[in-house]
């Protein structure tokens, strides 16, 4: 049986559900604001003048009828879940029961968020391909670079040695 020496942890590991968890609220205001805008029909305002209704407006913003914003949204809201949830567990009483889901939400983070990842750069190939390319600078979509760097944001953040 092998046995793993205590070994004192790093403020990144001891923060790294909470910063997480911040940072896929953060991605979950993003894709909700957009969301709000695309299902009631108002303009997103762009920040620094730029003209992210090109980009949102656009066949590739969309499945069908609905925008992909709601799942960046449902993704987000998923992550932020998988982040937190195990810290609402009282280590003291249910240490079992905290181990456990901590031990699955980990899992659950990984693969959301390299998921995420992968997908959000498809999306930015398809703003610098389809719009920047054609468009130049007003082909930008803010938000969306917002929504592509934050997974990463989570990746970097997670204490992935405890997968295992």
């Amino acid at each position: 049986m092998s046995r793993r020496r205590s070994q004192p942890t790093s403020w990144i590991h001891r923060w790294s559900r909470p910063l997480i968890g911040a940072i896929a609220l953060l991605g979950a205001v993003n894709t909700g604001y957009i969301t709000f805008t695309r299902l009631f029909g108002s303009e997103t305002v762009c920040p620094a003048g730029g003209s992210c209704e090109k980009v949102l407006g656009s066949s590739y913003a969309y499945i069908g009828a609905i925008p992909l914003s709601v799942f960046g949204l449902l993704a987000y809201l998923a992550v932020a879940a998988f982040a937190l949830v195990p810290l609402l567990i009282n280590p003291d009483r249910n240490k079992q029961q905290r181990t456990q889901v901590e031990s699955t939400t980990w899992f659950l983070l990984f693969v959301s968020t390299t998921a995420m990842l992968i997908f959000s750069g498809y999306l930015m190939y398809i703003m610098a391909s389809k719009f920047i390319a054609v468009y130049g600078a007003t082909g930008v979509c803010y938000y969306c670079i917002a929504s592509a760097v934050l997974p990463p944001a989570c990746c970097a953040d997670a204490d992935w040695p405890r997968l295992g």
